[in-house]
């Protein structure tokens, strides 16, 4: 019992290391997000299709950058269970991530996406909370259908999500027979 406690205690003191700056870099960006969000010029039209390259690249980076923690996590503990804690921090980086891009595009442009739910008062957590909700639909691949992108930018971000959803579950479910593999090669 005290060596599973302890082996727990190390591999969140070794998750809390290595997502540390992650994390750090997802509060930075939100709290300069919603300060810069009141004075930032969105109307010019390449700001939307700025947003949607951005994302594009960040995508790519979260995508490798996943692949490579859940590859470390597998050689370091095979546990199931730290596995999933690991996909499962990495998954709401990603999620928060392009909430934030949501949000931006809809401040670029308010028609590029319909049913998102207007405020008397225009406060950008709220509207990153409805993009949160948007994001967290959109990377389960459920589509209620209540928030809708209508714009090429939003489509193109839309996809980008749902893409990178379907490459990261596919990779993780194939990692599971991997740890099951090195499990029973470490019993040999």
């Amino acid at each position: 019992m005290k060596n599973k406690l302890k082996s727990s205690n190390l591999f969140f003191r070794g998750l809390i290391k290595q997502l540390s700056s992650s994390y750090i870099i997802a509060l930075v960006v939100l709290f300069l997000y919603v300060y810069l969000m009141q004075f930032a010029d969105h109307t010019p039209i390449w700001t939307s299709y700025l947003v949607v390259v951005i994302a594009l690249f960040k995508t790519i980076y979260f995508t490798f950058f996943t692949f490579k923690q859940v590859n470390k996590s597998i050689e370091r503990c095979h546990s199931f269970t730290q596995l999933l804690w690991i996909f499962g921090l990495l998954m709401f980086l990603i999620i928060f991530s392009y909430a934030a891009d949501y949000t931006c595009l809809y401040a670029a442009n308010s028609n590029s996406f319909q049913g998102v739910l207007t405020f008397k008062a225009n406060i950008y957590l709220n509207q990153l909370f409805e993009f949160f909700y948007l994001s967290v639909v959109t990377f389960a691949s459920i589509g209620y259908g209540d928030i809708v992108p209508v714009s090429i930018p939003a489509k193109l971000l839309i996809m980008l999500e749902i893409g990178q959803s379907f490459v990261l579950i596919v990779f993780g479910l194939s990692n599971i027979n991997n740890i099951h593999m090195l499990k029973n090669h470490k019993k040999s």
